[in-house]
């Protein structure tokens, strides 16, 4: 759903500011993007953006989205998991010579609720034309994307290398460091994270998580609490990813 009210655009604003890509933007090249600018909010399952149709960048203000990989005449397959402050949709480009044959065989990412998330969108087509007509700010907008794909690098990367266990122990110790939070004595992983989630985000049945979380809760590494996940010792976890 979107709506747009005096606070939200203030919220809009305020997001941008934040963002590295659009922080030093003028206050000129900032008006033009704001009068397109709108504030998403959605629930849990709900799909926020489908690469179909008019292009549209998207900024996370808050919650997180699961990114859906969707190869011509498969099925989606969840691959990476995206947090407060990404921007995507921006790399996403209209080649308007192509033809039906090349949208038919283009592999399409979708991004869809894993919590409550709050989004900015805006036409990319206008961000791409606001910095051709000020090629400076394609600076800030290059170091974030280039920052950006290299996390994103990082996650596919620990959660397709090695067995089972270091890969499951590997992506719950990047979700730690990129989107934990203090809980006394240990990091809380501040997702809606379901077995069935994390299961598909490693792609393997959620009877495997289960059992392997297990190990994980006998070592003294995590805690399990519903769909919650606190880290106990980062240490310990961080020796389990050299176990086979």
């Amino acid at each position: 759903m979107i709506r747009t009210t005096l606070e939200d655009a203030v919220l809009v604003e305020g997001t941008l500011r934040l963002t590295q890509g659009f922080a030093r933007w003028p206050a000129s090249a900032m008006s033009k993007l704001l009068v397109s600018a709108r504030l998403g909010r959605y629930a849990r399952g709900e799909m926020v953006s489908i690469e179909q149709g008019i292009p549209e960048t998207f900024v996370i203000v808050s919650g997180h989205l699961f990114v859906g990989h969707i190869p011509p005449g498969g099925r989606r397959t969840p691959v990476a998991l995206l947090g407060p402050g990404y921007v995507a949709g921006f790399t996403r480009t209209i080649d308007p010579e192509g033809g039906e044959e090349e949208e038919e065989s283009r592999i399409i990412y979708d991004f869809c609720a894993l919590n409550d998330v709050t989004v900015v969108r805006m036409p990319t087509l206008l961000v791409q034309k606001i910095l051709d007509d000020e090629p400076v700010l394609w600076k800030g907008m290059a170091r974030m994307l280039m920052k950006q794909h290299r996390v994103v690098l990082d996650s596919l990367l620990s959660q397709g290398v090695g067995s089972f266990q270091q890969r499951l122990v590997a992506t719950i110790e990047r979700l730690a460091v990129l989107y934990g939070g203090n809980a006394g004595k240990g990091i809380n992983l501040r997702l809606r994270l379901t077995q069935k989630d994390l299961a598909a985000l490693l792609q393997v049945t959620r009877q495997t998580v289960n059992q392997a979380l297990g190990v994980l809760v006998a070592h003294g590494a995590i805690s399990l609490n519903y769909n919650a996940i606190t880290v106990l010792d980062l240490d310990a976890l961080r020796r389990l990813t050299d176990s086979p």
